[in-house]
Parts: structure tokens; C-alpha cells; sequence
């Protein structure tokens, strides 16, 4: 097997940022026709070892890939999808081995020999790091190719050290005939998931809450929720949607998120932070002069960067509370055991509040409210 470290782009990103072919070039085997496209139908294999540098553990890879005509992709042994149209790129989630890791790809060009028949493989790797880093890899001259589809060269053992680099044959989107409009390539979205939903929220308050919208007396209350992720699943971004009466600061992972003051209208917050199988949640919340009901109402999902399923909650009886506001109480390992946990006031909709609106974009970081702890900046998304 040969095995290097690659020049790689590293980003510092909790999360991973947008993916796409930016700095990615077509490549193929050697052997293209004199008019500098057409290739002979036919079979070709690639491969892509990557070994991360002393002290960096990645944790997943998400893969953007499409290929003119068709291929398989495979990383470490397994197989994990394919492609028969060059116009719709398609994205993977792959969990990987701490230490080396093999990218590799049976690829076919299948359409008749004629003049103009192009043949290509195009992909972008983005490396996520334990660490919260992220590197990015592309279909280069690094790449390994070679004709035909030898048994075996999908596994990690595999020896690629005699094959030649990949022929290198154009960056993309400028490369022809990938250029003209008809072979346009759609990327899909980062993401499927819904994010979160306020309608399965619940208004909560504490126990001075005696009925749903009941008047409260006016002060600062503490809010907090500890979510520990699945078979040590590992996660690096919260979307958030919060809305409060009166006003409430948001802090995750003892960062601080931001402020609002709405209960008509959510504040909509996208926060990345460190990969953790650990996110805590807490809110300090306050009922303003001339007082009257109070209510904090929100929703999460907690976003996967293992290729994991995302996590989804919402204010519910499972909440704790404190009366007062305790030193410390954002810290993620504050102890809230003896903390009783909230009333529910209602669903989404409730009197006295009615329907809450979700803005279309992201609020951004902003200070503590006069009143609430403050702590460093979270990695706000805007």
C-alpha cells in the first residue's frame, strides 16, 4: 500500500463548512485522444490513501462525487454507493479508522468510441478531525489510476505503489466539455434533515407557574438540559429555535449564544462548537416588569458529525430549574441533580402566546442581558 501524508486544506471549522468541487479537477487515465476529450469505453480504477498528520484522530468524511459515465466508490473495504449520471452529484457520510484511510473508485466509461466521448471522475473529501479541525482533499494528481479494475483494490492492504498518478485533465468548472450548459452538475444539499420544530415544543416555566399562563412573580430564572449522545456518538452543531416571555440569554456548552426578548417571533441560532457526545443546554430567563405570565419555548437538533442520526429535543418536563440564578449554573459540569424539573404551560399556539414565527435567517451572536452571567463567544453561525 503506499501510504503519505497529502497536502491537504485545512480549515478550523467545529462543523463541517459547505462542500463542493471548489479546487477539484476531472481526472482519468492516461490515453485521451488527440482532440484533447474522447476516450475509448472502458474501465478505470482509482484510489486515494490518506494518513492524518502525529496527534490528529478523524472522525468521519464527507464525500461529493459524480463521474461521466458511471462509478462505485469504496472507502476502507466497503462499499458505499454509486452513480450512473454524470449531472447529479451525490454526497456520503463515512465513518473512519484513526489511522490510514483508502479512498478508492471502479469507474466506467461506457459510451460508444465516438469523437467526443469524455470520460472523468470528480470528487471533494472533507476530513473531520476530533479536534474540530477540518482538511479537505480533491481528485488530483495525487490520486492513484490505472486501466481496468484489479481484484482486491478497494482494500486498505491493497499495494497501489507501482500504479501511475491519475491524469490530470482540467479544473473544475472550466474544464470541456463538463462546462457546457448541458452537462451542468446539480450538487445536492449538506443536509436533509428538517432541523428543528417548534410544534412539538412546550411552553415551560418553573413551579410558580400555578396554571398554564398564569401571572409569575418578576425575577431571573435558571433553565438547564444535559444531553448525552447514543453509543458515544459524537456531535459538533446545535440548530436552535427560542422564543421567550420575557427575555432569556442562551448558553451552550457554557458559551454564549446570544439574547432575545420575543415571544411572537423565535430567535434562530446555528452554533458550532467542539465534537462532544455531551451538549449542555442552559438559559437564563427572566420575567420583566410590569411582570404578568413567563414561558421559555425552544427547540434543537443537534447535528451528528460522525455520520450519525442527529438528535432532536425540545423544552419539555424533562427540563430542570432553579429559582434563582447559581453562580456557575452555564458551565457544562455544574451540578443541577438537586434541580427540580419545570411545569409545562402548553404547546405551540398556547394563550396567551399564540403562534410563534421562525425567521428564515440565523440571529446572530449577541451580548449576555443586563443581569445574566457572561462567557466567552459561541461559533455563531450567520
Amino acid at each position: 500500500m503506499h501510504s503519505f501524508l497529502y497536502l491537504v486544506f485545512a480549515t478550523c471549522m467545529s462543523c463541517a463548512v459547505g462542500l463542493d468541487f471548489t479546487g477539484a479537477k476531472w481526472i482519468w487515465i492516461p490515453g485521451r485522444a488527440a482532440d484533447g476529450i474522447t476516450y475509448p469505453p472502458g474501465n478505470a480504477t482509482f484510489r486515494r490513501d490518506f494518513t492524518p498528520a502525529n496527534g490528529k484522530v478523524p472522525i468521519s468524511a464527507n464525500i461529493l462525487i459524480t463521474t461521466d459515465n458511471a462509478y462505485t466508490l469504496y472507502v476502507n473495504g466497503r462499499t458505499i454507493g454509486t452513480g450512473v449520471d454524470l449531472r447529479f452529484a451525490q454526497r456520503y457520510c463515512v465513518p473512519l479508522v484513526k489511522d490510514c484511510n483508502v479512498f478508492a473508485i471502479a469507474a466506467q466509461n461506457y459510451q460508444p468510441a465516438l469523437p467526443g466521448n469524455a470520460a472523468g471522475v470528480l470528487v471533494a473529501i472533507q476530513i473531520r478531525y476530533s479536534d474540530g479541525f477540518t482538511d479537505t482533499i480533491v481528485t488530483d494528481g495525487e490520486w492513484h489510476a490505472i486501466g481496468g479494475t484489479p481484484a482486491g483494490f478497494q482494500q486498505l492492504a491493497f499495494d497501489d505503489s507501482k500504479w501511475p498518478a491519475a491524469f490530470v485533465e482540467g479544473a473544475y468548472p472550466n474544464t470541456a466539455p463538463w462546462n457546457m450548459p448541458q452537462y451542468a452538475t446539480l450538487i445536492p444539499p449538506e443536509s436533509q434533515n428538517p432541523g428543528p420544530s417548534l410544534l412539538s415544543a412546550k411552553w415551560i416555566w418553573t413551579t410558580e407557574a400555578t396554571s398554564p399562563g398564569a401571572n409569575v412573580p418578576i425575577g431571573a430564572r435558571a433553565f438547564r438540559k444535559t444531553v448525552i449522545l447514543p453509543n458515544g456518538q459524537l456531535a459538533a452543531q446545535a440548530k436552535i429555535l427560542i422564543a421567550t416571555d420575557n427575555a432569556f440569554t442562551l448558553y451552550v456548552n457554557g458559551l454564549l449564544v446570544g439574547s432575545g426578548q420575543s415571544f411572537t417571533v423565535a430567535n434562530r441560532y446555528v452554533v458550532n462548537f467542539s465534537p462532544t457526545s455531551r451538549v449542555v443546554i442552559a438559559i437564563y430567563a427572566s420575567n420583566v416588569p410590569p411582570g404578568g405570565p413567563a414561558g421559555v419555548f425552544a427547540a434543537f437538533d443537534i447535528v451528528s458529525c460522525d455520520c450519525s442520526d442527529d438528535i432532536y429535543f425540545v423544552t419539555d418536563e424533562s427540563w430542570k430549574f432553579n429559582l434563582g440564578t447559581p453562580a456557575g449554573f452555564i458551565a457544562p459540569n455544574y451540578d443541577d441533580s438537586a434541580w427540580p424539573t419545570v411545569v409545562t404551560e402548553g404547546g405551540y399556539g398556547a394563550q396567551p402566546w399564540g403562534p410563534t414565527t421562525v425567521p428564515t435567517t440565523n440571529s446572530p451572536q449577541s451580548a449576555a442581558a443586563l443581569g445574566a452571567p457572561d462567557a466567552p463567544p459561541a461559533d455563531v453561525v450567520v
